[in-house]
């Protein structure tokens, strides 16, 4: 994603393009759907027809070529990309504030389960060095990309000391180590740091974080990361109502 001039992408599924419509109708530029979501997008092809943007009616496998994925439910949506928080925005967040910081979770099935976790709980924003909004992702979020602001950071030790300076503390998931999940009160303002499966947090900046841990039975090693999140953010609302 790139900063400026917002690119074109192809989103599909049924949710994340009923969303985007309802969110940004004005990026919406051309609408493919099969016959069996007429009736579900009626609305969005009437306002197509209104604003004289093309849509068209297509067959399931035509779809799979214009969408490029099987996976597209029927529907394709060409738009606008969602445009990213700018990384000198993070700021005026209520004083009770949930934050994400996601150090190298690049699967996009992760991404988007993250992200339509974060919708559902309020989480205030998504950040991180290397986000990748694909098309896949949003798929995944089932809307969630387009509720949840997404900061893709250049400079993310300097964005998280200001964060820090606001009053946010800096907490993080391990599968060895930290105060159990259940007994730990979430600070007002968090910001939670979530690593990949396969590396944990490797970012030097995020060592300093408090460790929490999710108790289970050890029978596997850990949570898939986006289940991890969830728990974890669900705690949090339990004791802030964000």
């Amino acid at each position: 994603m790139l900063f400026g001039m917002p690119r074109e992408m192809k989103y599909y599924g049924i949710h994340a393009c009923l969303e985007l419509a309802k969110r940004r109708p004005k990026d919406v530029i051309r609408v493919y759907v099969d016959e069996s979501n007429l009736k579900r997008f009626a609305p969005v092809l009437k306002r197509c027809a209104q604003d004289k943007k093309a849509y068209h009616i297509v067959p399931s496998d035509e779809l799979d070529k214009v969408s490029g994925s099987v996976h597209h439910e029927g529907v394709c949506v060409l738009a606008r990309e969602l445009a990213p928080l700018a990384e000198d925005s993070l700021a005026d967040f209520p004083e009770k504030a949930c934050l994400l910081y996601l150090d190298g979770v690049e699967n996009p099935h992760n991404l988007g389960s993250i992200l339509r976790t974060a919708a559902h709980f309020g989480v205030a924003c998504v950040m991180g060095e290397h986000l990748a909004l694909t098309a896949s992702a949003c798929r995944i979020a089932k809307g969630g990309a387009e509720i949840v602001d997404l900061a893709p950071l250049k400079r993310p030790k300097e964005t998280l000391a200001k964060l820090k300076a606001q009053g946010f503390q800096l907490i993080a998931t391990s599968p060895h180590q930290g105060e159990p999940l259940y007994r730990f009160r979430f600070p007002p303002r968090t910001i939670l740091a979530i690593g990949s499966e396969s590396t944990g947090l490797k970012s030097p900046f995020l060592k300093g974080a408090q460790c929490l841990r999710i108790p289970g039975t050890g029978a596997v090693e850990s949570l898939n990361v986006a289940v991890a999140t969830a728990l974890c953010v669900g705690q949090y609302r339990s004791f802030h109502g964000i």
